[in-house]
C-alpha cells in the first residue's frame, strides 16, 4: 500500500512539474478540438461564477436572533378557570387590590327531561347558577333569575340533529 502510494504521489509530482503555470484562462477552442459550442458556453458560464461572492457581513449574522435558542413561556391561566398568575415581585398591585376575575359566558349546552347543562354543569329548577337561580326550562331554553328581578335567558348553543331521542 505504501510503495503504491508513493508511487502515485511521485507520478504527480512529476506531472505538476512539466506543465508550467499559466496566468491566462484557456480558450475553450483549445480545450474541445471539435468545436462543441455547448461545452464551450457552460465553460464560461462556470467562469462567470468562479470570483469570490461576498455574503452577508459577519456583524449582521451576530445580531440576528438565535433560532435555536428556547424562550420561557409567560404564565397563562387555564381557559375556563377563575385562577390568576402570580404577581411579579416589585409590581405594583397593592395589598388590598381586588384582581380582575374574567369569567367565561353561561353556555346551555343541553336540556334533558328536567335537568339541563350549563357551563360543563347538570342544574335542576331552584338551583343557584353562579349569581342567578334556574327559574324555568324550555324545549330550546332556560330562564335564571338574579338578584333585582334581573333576568337571562339561554338557549341552546347547538343543535344536533342526529340524535333522535324516541320515547313510547
Amino acid at each position: 500500500m505504501k510503495k503504491y502510494l508513493s508511487t502515485l504521489v511521485l507520478t504527480w509530482m512529476t506531472l505538476h512539474a512539466a506543465i508550467p503555470p499559466t496566468n491566462t484562462t484557456p480558450t475553450t477552442a483549445g480545450i474541445y478540438p471539435n468545436g462543441n459550442e455547448e461545452l464551450a458556453k457552460i465553460d464560461e458560464q462556470i467562469r462567470a461564477i468562479l470570483p469570490s461572492r461576498s455574503g452577508v457581513s459577519d456583524g449582521l449574522i451576530n445580531s440576528l436572533r438565535d433560532p435555536m435558542k428556547m424562550t420561557k413561556p409567560s404564565v397563562t391561566t387555564k381557559t375556563g378557570s377563575n385562577l390568576l398568575a402570580p404577581p411579579k415581585l416589585g409590581s405594583t398591585m397593592g395589598i388590598f387590590a381586588q384582581p380582575k376575575i374574567i369569567e367565561e359566558p353561561l353556555r346551555l349546552l343541553a336540556i334533558m327531561n328536567k335537568s339541563v347543562f350549563i357551563s360543563g354543569k347538570w342544574y335542576k329548577i331552584g338551583e343557584s347558577v353562579r349569581d342567578f337561580t334556574l327559574a324555568e326550562i324550555k324545549s330550546n331554553s332556560v330562564l335564571l333569575t338574579g338578584k333585582k328581578d334581573q333576568k337571562l335567558i339561554l338557549f341552546l348553543t347547538k343543535q344536533n340533529n342526529n340524535i333522535k331521542i324516541i320515547t313510547k
